[in-house]
Formats: structure tokens, sequence, C-alpha cells
């Protein structure tokens, strides 16, 4: 009926808006802020991605409170650039920040791709299939990037005939870690740490995975 009717008398459109009012339908979109309690609008913090590991190169004594003491071979996150300097924190010790300058530090790669036990890009299915194999038995174990985080890393070990995964976090400055009550400048001091402490983990890491990886 109301097609016939705005078809025949248009000019009783208003007539007819008022009988049949117009539904608008409302904007679905995602707002890109989020609404607060306080009623204030936010955008959604972003993820912040682990900083760039860096090693000190030489020994520098801090003059005055806002320079920073190291030693060389020290890991250290830098969080700024300033002129000549950087602000820097400590992934370790005493986990204190300052300024050094620039040239006492160097960016710091893992080398962690030349070890036995790095398996790098393969599911959580391949390496339970590999630990299983018959080449491999308790203790063994390979160390694998996150499927759900490619920042991050994964433990997967085999012990009582089953294979245990265990998930390698990174803090915002860097560091890896699988319980927050330590954590370690690279990814394999973690390994070694918990290759000779195997009760904070749970199960042995003795020796990694002997299958070839295809």
């Amino acid at each position: 009926m109301e097609v016939c009717c705005r078809g025949c008398m248009p000019c009783c459109s208003r007539l007819w808006n008022w009988i049949w009012p117009e539904f608008h339908y409302p904007n679905m979109t995602r707002p890109a802020e989020i609404p607060t309690i306080s009623g204030d609008i936010r955008a959604p913090s972003p993820k912040k991605k682990p900083t760039q590991l860096y090693a000190a190169l030489f020994d520098f004594e801090a003059r005055s409170e806002e320079e920073l003491t190291i030693k060389e071979g020290d890991k250290l996150s830098v969080i700024e650039k300033r002129g000549e300097y950087v602000l820097a924190k400590k992934l370790t010790g005493s986990m204190e920040s300052g300024l050094v300058p620039a040239t006492y530090v160097a960016i710091l790669q893992d080398e962690f791709a030349n070890h036995k036990w790095y398996y790098g890009n393969i599911n959580r299915l391949k390496a339970e299939k590999l630990l299983l194999a018959s080449q491999n038995k308790d203790g063994s174990f390979l160390v694998r990037i996150s499927e759900s985080h490619s920042d991050e890393y994964t433990i997967s070990a085999r012990n009582d005939g089953k294979v245990f995964h265990f998930r390698i976090q990174r803090s915002s400055i860097g560091a890896y870690f699988v319980s927050d009550k330590i954590s370690f400048a690279t990814l394999g001091e973690l390994i070694r740490y918990y290759q000779n402490n195997s009760r904070s983990l749970g199960v042995p890491l003795d020796e990694p995975c002997a299958q070839q990886r295809r």
C-alpha cells in the first residue's frame, strides 16, 4: 500500500512520511575510539613491540645521576636516542636506566639460529611428531617460533613419552621469560638456564631434538 500511495500521490509525501516514517539503519562501522566510564574518548593503545637488544662495547663510569654505569658485555635495551647519548636500561642485575654514550653500545643479534635446538617456523603437531620419533628419548627438546605470536617462541620438550609446550614471552624491554619471576637478555641464556635448572621448568632439557629438519 505504501508504494502505491507514494507513487499515485507524490504531492502528499509529508502525509506518507508521517504514516510510514523512513527508517535509517544505524552506522555499524566500528569506531576507532573506545568510550571510557568517565565519558571521554580514548583511542585504543596498540600492542607494544619489544625494543631492540643492545650490548655494551666498553666500560663506562657514570659521572652524574643521569648517566648509567655499564660494563663491557652488559645487555641493554635502548629506550631513545638523545644527541650523542642513548637512554638505556639494563636487562640484568640492577635493571637501572640512564644515559650512556651512543658509541659505547651496539645492536646485539641473537645467534640462536645456529643452535641445534632451534627449529624455526614449525607448528605444534610437527614438533610433537619430531620429538616422539624413535631417534629421540625423554629429555629431547626443540625451540620453535610461536604460532600465535611471531615475535615469541615455544619450547617443546619430551618427558614420560609425552610432549610438553612452554611459551617464551617477550617483555616490553625485549627480555625473554617463561615465568615472570625471572627473565633473560637472550634466548640462548634462557635455554641454558633451564638446561641447568630442570625443576624450574618441570621437565628436563637434556639434548636437542635428533630428528633431521624437513
